[in-house]
């Protein structure tokens, strides 16, 4: 009995021992799963932290580049050769892109190869770098723009070369470069991933034959971040990552080639990402799991069973508690938990939106310098809050995305005026909110984007923040999308035509044509208005209708209004008629433009002869500076008119406390004078109030003899348009 009765306790007990070896298997395996689910996602980490940390830095190259080949006086004084001057202007870009962690070289290189200027060594020039630079020398070949690593004894930089043209005339190229370690600090940045440059032993030796470094394989380690990769196996291979404990650490290391742009092997990129924490997580799983076993055993067969089932419920618990957690993490957004844009892209793909509106702030970055990030994150929040609230009644879901934006995606089928009507009571309620964070009272405005499409294969978001920028652009508050929207076009259009006008300056293509302003009753010309024109390269006219615009926008609206004055005192100084010419207020505020134009006044006894005509919608409430401009050009005999008066921002405030001679009344009301009831009341009343006043009066688009009759019967003074003459050469 005795024996049968061990026999069969040792029975129970192998029994239970295969159970539990089985359990502890299990929890083993799915420890084990978990542990490299976290691995693999780590490694993708890597990757996805190391192309992102290249393409920041090349793109803080490319805004160095682009603020520097804009600014007209550098490329000015490269290709006038003065070294002195261009390293003087383009000294201040380089110092303040070099200390924001931008740039750490930059030259300019003259066609033949030479180099002309080093900013960061401006007394080393003239060596020629066409044998030792291949990457210049194509560059300088092709006139095509070369980004690639390049390496200069063990100093890895990430290069940019751009050609510098001037009026389709190549003059050379600009150099710019960031060393590695930027690429190094960002990744340590953005998720604390440390880096080491290992390059090919053989070529390093060409280099640097002395060197006494860390070698591993056929290759050295030249720079690094972090002591670690001291202690790297010694038969670690470059061709796949592998997880590495160093001194108490656990790492995930793999390499990165970089290459050349000719897309040759120069060096390696090692990359190490501590995932310590996950190990001794996993440790301590293992511990606790064979803690629960060993209590299992002994309370061997009567509880078994029921151990069992709440061990496993513990754990299967636990690892959807951990899962749940990391996924929350991976889609969700850390300031605000929302879903976050990723999540946004899952669920496009899971299940069909209808449409999507994306939200953006206006000015947000004004609002970061002038409170504060803690602030801004806390704009963030509230403003989340705020579009949950307001969009309840509706069938949507909030997103968060990137920076200061928020998506909203539609979750069921809505007719085009019932969404339109949604869309604008919510930026309605939005930008009726007062937000009172930490005692400041901020009001927030908003700019909305949307798209709506049934079709499954439609690129909402990318379509519905094509159109968010025309909203911003147009200075709107939402926009829907649509295909003839154009804005990739529109971009090409403003290039096209700031090179234009560039072009026309730099060659000088500008003339005035003028049109005559005639005297109501004789029809005889009183006075010509000068108007700007391009000559095209083919000697096609272009009218200011095509340019003015971009050229306000560009910054070269002061380069024409030189010239307009230029040209009108030359008139002025050799013909005896009048002349008229445009004057903006921004003219008016630019100091260098009035110290010009008065100094013409001064030297020409001519100012009796010159009228100043002022638009009337733009900027014309600067009551101060107006009025001291005007009240300066009487005391030289001038005129001034106020130009396209009776439509948009009209006020007859602006004719009683300004001392004007004219008011030109706007074309849109004169071309519909015979066939609009509304707009001939306008214009009497108009005619009547600046008769009162004493100043004459100018009618504008005069087309038609039909027009020039209720003109001349309602005493118009004086008569503009192509029916009376048209503008041309004078």
């Amino acid at each position: 009995m005795e024996a049968i009765r061990i026999r069969a306790t040792l029975y129970a007990i192998a029994i239970v021992l295969i159970l539990i070896t089985f359990f502890v298997y299990s929890i083993f395996q799915d420890k084990k799963r978990v542990l490299e689910e976290k691995t693999s996602s780590h490694r993708e980490l890597l990757k996805n932290a190391f192309e992102l940390s290249v393409f920041d830095t090349e793109n803080e190259l490319d805004h160095f580049a682009y603020d520097m080949m804009t600014d007209y006086s550098i490329i000015n004084a490269f290709e006038s050769g003065d070294r002195k001057k261009l390293y003087a202007l383009a000294l201040p870009y380089f110092m303040k892109a070099h200390r924001e962690g931008e740039v750490d070289l930059a030259g300019f290189i003259n066609a033949d190869g030479t180099h002309f200027l080093r900013l960061q060594d401006p007394e080393k020039f003239g060596d020629n770098l066409l044998k030792k630079r291949p990457m210049i020398a194509e560059a300088i070949r092709t006139h095509h723009s070369i980004v690639s690593l390049d390496v200069t004894l063990y100093n890895i930089s990430l290069v940019k070369i751009i050609p510098i043209f001037k009026n389709k005339k190549f003059l050379g190229v600009l150099n710019v470069a960031a060393k590695i370690e930027r690429v190094q600090e960002r990744l340590n940045s953005y998720s604390e991933i440390k880096s080491a440059i290992a390059i090919h032993t053989a070529t390093l030796k060409k280099l640097l034959p002395t060197s006494h470094l860390t070698h591993y394989n056929s290759y050295s380690i030249v720079s690094n971040n972090d002591p670690l990769f001291q202690h790297l196996p010694n038969d670690y291979n470059f061709a796949y990552s592998i997880r590495h404990t160093i001194n108490g650490h656990t790492y995930i290391i793999a390499s990165r080639d970089l290459l050349t742009y000719t897309d040759k092997p120069l060096a390696k990129m090692i990359c190490a990402l501590d995932i310590t924490k996950d190990e001794l997580s996993y440790q301590e799983e293992l511990l606790r799991l064979a803690i629960i076993s060993i209590i299992l055993l002994l309370l061997l067969v009567g509880i078994l069973h029921i151990g069992f089932k709440k061990l496993i419920s513990q754990i299967n618990q636990e690892s959807a508690q951990l899962n749940q957690k990391l996924n929350h993490q991976l889609y969700h957004d850390a300031l605000t938990t929302f879903p976050n844009r990723k999540a946004l892209i899952k669920r496009l793909s899971d299940q069909h939106y209808y449409a999507i509106l994306l939200l953006n702030i206006d000015n947000f970055k004004e609002m970061n310098d002038l409170y504060g990030h803690e602030i801004g994150d806390k704009i963030l929040q509230s403003l989340g809050r705020s579009i949950q609230t307001i969009i309840a009644p509706y069938p949507l879901a909030l997103f968060k995305m990137p920076s200061d934006e928020y998506a909203l995606a539609l979750l069921e089928e809505m007719d085009d005026g019932t969404f339109d009507t949604m869309s604008q009571t919510i930026m309605d309620h939005l930008h009726a909110i007062h937000y009172d964070i930490d005692g400041i009272t901020i009001l927030i405005t908003l700019s909305m984007g949307m798209d709506m499409c049934s079709e499954p294969e439609c690129d909402m978001i990318s379509r519905a923040d094509m159109a968010l920028k025309t909203a911003k652009k147009r200075g709107v508050s939402f926009v829907k999308y649509h295909h003839n929207l154009l804005i990739k076009e529109q971009y090409h259009h403003n290039i096209l035509w700031s090179k234009k006008l560039k072009d026309a300056i730099d060659d000088q293509r500008f003339d005035l044509y003028y049109q005559g302003i005639h005297h109501t009753e004789s029809k005889e010309i009183y006075e010509y208005e000068a108007l700007i024109r391009i000559i095209d390269e083919d000697g096609v006219i272009i009218s200011p209708a095509a340019f003015l615009d971009i050229a306000k926008k560009s910054r070269l609206y002061p380069y024409i209004t030189d010239f307009v004055i230029h040209r009108i005192f030359h008139q002025l100084r050799s013909t005896d008629y009048r002349y008229s010419i445009n004057f903006s207020v921004d003219d008016i505020l630019n100091l260098k433009t009035q110290t010009l134009l008065f100094e013409l006044l001064c030297e020409c006894d001519v100012g009796d002869r010159l009228v100043f005509e002022i638009l009337e919608s733009e900027g014309i409430e600067n009551y101060e500076e107006v009025s001291a401009f005007i009240t300066r050009a009487k005391t030289f005999g001038c005129k001034i008119a106020i130009d396209d008066f009776g439509t948009g921002y009209s006020n007859f405030a602006h004719i009683l406390r300004l001392d004007v001679d004219f008011i030109k009344i706007d074309g849109s009301l004169i071309k519909n004078i015979t066939t609009d009831k509304g707009a001939e009341d306008i214009v009497k009343s108009i005619i009547d109030f600046t008769h009162r006043l004493g100043i004459k009066t100018i009618a504008e688009f005069v087309s038609s003899k039909e027009i020039y009759d209720v003109c001349k019967e309602l005493k118009i003074d004086y008569l503009q348009g192509y029916y009376l003459s048209q503008p041309r050469p004078l």
